[in-house]
């Protein structure tokens, strides 16, 4: 669905509407017509300006969530000022209140209601794809699953070292703070009782009782035991000496770590950033989400 909202709008029915509604929001906006105005033409689309599409005019909650970050993402990819935004949702929302249609998504901010807002798209986004990590973790002969647990332990670390971080003792008046910790307790609720419960095998992803511990164990890889006769970094000149021609087929290996490879041994409260807390590690985890999503429904 994230590509839907992401693809371009060559062709639409409205495209030529999108074009001077944007054109003039972008202007008062004080944004950039060529930075801006295609992001803005993509949300009339996304919103279902002028559609008598059913998915525009009862969008369900999963819809919405997609919606709102993608929104979240161009914001932050393309720079894309507020107001350009704004004025498409009071278009958006105007048009709903003339139809007297209640079934919106409404707009809000995750920079003004969470903490760590990338983060918890992260945790959002899974909700929308549990029936998938579930078939995909359940078939031992998917090509997928390294792959997925991978990202369900990157998941269980962003839960953990932000519940560890926002969620004790939560002052009654820090609403940004309660409004990241319901996101929590969801997730936690949604990953034991829909995911990790369902699972044939449940040694495959951490269990979030006694998550240290679990995480310790199943994300992060053992230690390799290291011969006392092995080489050592400081002895280079005789490695060099020692290794004939490695040099000339180093091209030829590679080894590229898994999302959760980390230093052994290290607990998950003392990893301060993730992968997937980057907008790079976004796109990363929503290219994995497309071609797992892809794969999952070749095969229904």
């Amino acid at each position: 669905m994230y590509n839907e909202f992401d693809s371009h709008v060559d062709g639409d029915i409205n495209e030529r509407h999108y074009d001077v509604m944007c054109d003039h929001i972008v202007k008062i906006s004080n944004g950039d017509l060529k930075k801006h105005k295609n992001v803005c033409m993509k949300l009339m689309r996304n919103l279902g300006h002028r559609s008598g599409n059913s998915k525009f005019l009862y969008p369900t909650h999963d819809r919405c969530n997609v919606l709102y970050n993608w929104i979240y993402n161009s914001i932050n990819k393309h720079s894309i000022p507020r107001n350009v935004i704004i004025k498409c949702y009071d278009d958006y929302t105007e048009l709903k209140n003339v139809m007297d249609n209640k079934y919106i998504c409404p707009y809000y901010s995750f920079d003004d209601i969470y903490e760590e807002p990338i983060n918890i798209i992260m945790l959002k986004i899974f909700e929308s794809n549990v029936d998938i990590l579930i078939s995909t973790l359940n078939d031992e002969s998917n090509s997928f699953i390294s792959s997925c647990q991978n990202y369900v332990c990157e998941l269980v670390k962003i839960y953990n070292i932000m519940n560890s971080r926002y969620c004790p003792n939560v002052g009654e008046n820090d609403i940004k703070r309660k409004n990241t910790c319901e996101i929590l307790k969801t997730f936690k609720r949604t990953y034991m009782f829909y995911l990790f419960d369902k699972l044939i095998k449940k040694e495959v992803i951490p269990s979030l009782h006694d998550v240290e511990n679990e995480y310790k164990n199943k994300c992060i890889p053992s230690k390799p035991k290291v011969p006392s006769n092995a080489p050592r970094y400081d002895n280079a000149h005789e490695l060099q000496s020692s290794t004939g021609d490695i040099g000339e087929k180093k091209n030829d290996l590679s080894f590229q770590p898994p999302l959760n490879s980390e230093n052994p041994g290290s607990s998950i409260s003392s990893t301060v950033s993730t992968a997937v807390g980057t907008m790079a590690g976004a796109s990363s985890i929503l290219a994995l989400l497309y071609k797992v999503n892809t794969n999952f429904h070749l095969n229904v």
